[in-house]
């Protein structure tokens, strides 16, 4: 996943998912390190390791938790990042165009809903949405650029 590369409408989507994903992936993250506490709490005997000493079951565990902690870190950065660039992108629209896009994908609400809202028609709040979500495309394609 090249975060140079963010779809904006996709990311927009999956914003509530990627959001979930963060927490639960950081909630994963602390339980991992608790863990390696646990497991090394268990591993300090505090006698030397004899000539030729093999890593320990104990050990071998330690770094399968640390790999997997890396490796979750990296995921929950890259969500980050993409979830800031398109929050930031939401905030170089027109106000109205910005409640449009908060309500459409941040707060989950219908486009019926949104049209009562803001008093307009469906057809009305889907073409703000899709122009929206261009402009916001256009705008990430020619900063990615620089």
């Amino acid at each position: 996943m090249n975060v140079q590369d963010i779809n904006v409408q996709e990311v927009l989507e999956n914003y509530n998912t990627y959001k979930f994903k963060i927490s639960a992936m950081e909630a994963e993250i602390e339980e991992l390190y608790d863990e390696i506490i646990d497991i090394r709490g268990a591993n300090l005997d505090g006698l030397p390791k004899p000539t030729g000493y093999v890593q320990s079951n104990l050990e071998i565990q330690v770094i399968e938790k640390q790999t997997k902690i890396q490796q979750r870190e990296k995921f929950v950065k890259k969500l980050k990042i993409k979830l800031k660039i398109v929050e930031d992108l939401v905030k170089t629209l027109k106000k109205y165009n910005q409640d449009v896009i908060k309500l459409r994908f941040y707060d989950m609400e219908s486009i019926e809903e949104i049209a009562v809202k803001k008093n307009k028609t469906y057809g009305a709040i889907t073409i703000t949405i899709k122009n929206s979500i261009a402009k916001m495309q256009r705008e990430y394609n020619k900063n990615k650029k620089l």
